[in-house]
């Protein structure tokens, strides 16, 4: 493998307090080191993942059975001046191809995977409003989620 210095992960390790999985492969390969970083999980669908990239970290998710986050990306503006380029315009690419309002995006955003653990979007919404979201922090279930996230991208 490729040796790194990992500097961006090490930084983001000190300025947020989260743990950073390092990997030399790419998406969707990394699968033995994410399941090494969580050595109380037996299965990957026990785990979520959260991405700003369709195609990168989302195909990886549900490719091992994880229940799938997609997010705007960390940074914007001045604070992403240095992102990859090319990573900047394919994530745009994906965003408008697979979310437009067109009816390709249309019917895609009617699809829910099935999933092991979750139950589905109509017993347990994953999208939720500000005044939901609110809510949602203070039940027992959220708690609970909270206190088995390792501060990853995946819980």
């Amino acid at each position: 493998p490729a040796m790194h210095n990992y500097e961006d992960a090490k930084r983001i390790e000190k300025e947020m307090g989260i743990n950073v999985i390092r990997h030399d492969e790419k998406k969707p390969g990394g699968l033995e080191e994410v399941m090494n970083h969580f050595s109380n999980v037996d299965d990957p669908s026990q785990l979520c993942m959260v991405g700003d990239r369709l195609l990168t970290d989302i195909v990886f998710g549900n490719l091992y059975g994880m229940l799938t986050v997609h997010c705007d990306p960390l940074c914007s503006g001045e604070e992403n001046k240095n992102d990859n380029k090319i990573a900047s315009v394919i994530r745009t690419g994906e965003n408008s191809i697979l979310y437009g309002n067109w009816f390709g995006g249309r019917a895609i955003q009617r699809r829910t995977m099935s999933h092991a653990v979750w139950p589905g979007e109509e017993d347990c919404p994953l999208i939720l409003s500000l005044a939901d979201d609110a809510a949602a922090c203070s039940s027992n279930d959220r708690d609970d989620a909270v206190d088995n996230d390792t501060g990853t991208g995946m819980a």
